[in-house]
């Protein structure tokens, strides 16, 4: 099945918990979670969102540019998709995350 939308998930990581919280109320029209990682002292900030196909690119940037502003490391972002090839939601959303950089 084709559609013009995709669920997509950004990562983003902050020194403190007070920057990723300023970005968390910027991006209020993503779902988002924010942990302290497992493996350092930095805070992960997952947001995600559907997003249109022809739209993937610019809401890229303006993520990044909105973590960039609050002094957080962006790093990327990504489609997550079932077995059957259908786009899903990013499960770390769904189960609160878990601290760990994505592979």
């Amino acid at each position: 099945m084709t559609t013009d939308k995709i669920p997509y998930t950004h990562w983003a990581y902050f020194p403190d918990e007070a920057s990723a919280e300023r970005c968390r109320q910027e991006l209020a029209d993503y779902v988002t979670v924010v942990r302290k990682t497992k493996d350092g002292p930095d805070w992960l900030l997952l947001a995600g969102r559907d997003v249109e196909i022809e739209r993937m690119v610019e809401r890229h940037h303006e993520v990044e540019a909105i973590v960039t502003r609050h002094g957080g490391d962006y790093d990327g972002g990504e489609a997550t998709y079932a077995r059957a090839g259908e786009p899903v939601v990013d499960p770390m959303l769904i189960q609160g995350g878990d601290g760990r950089r994505k592979p």
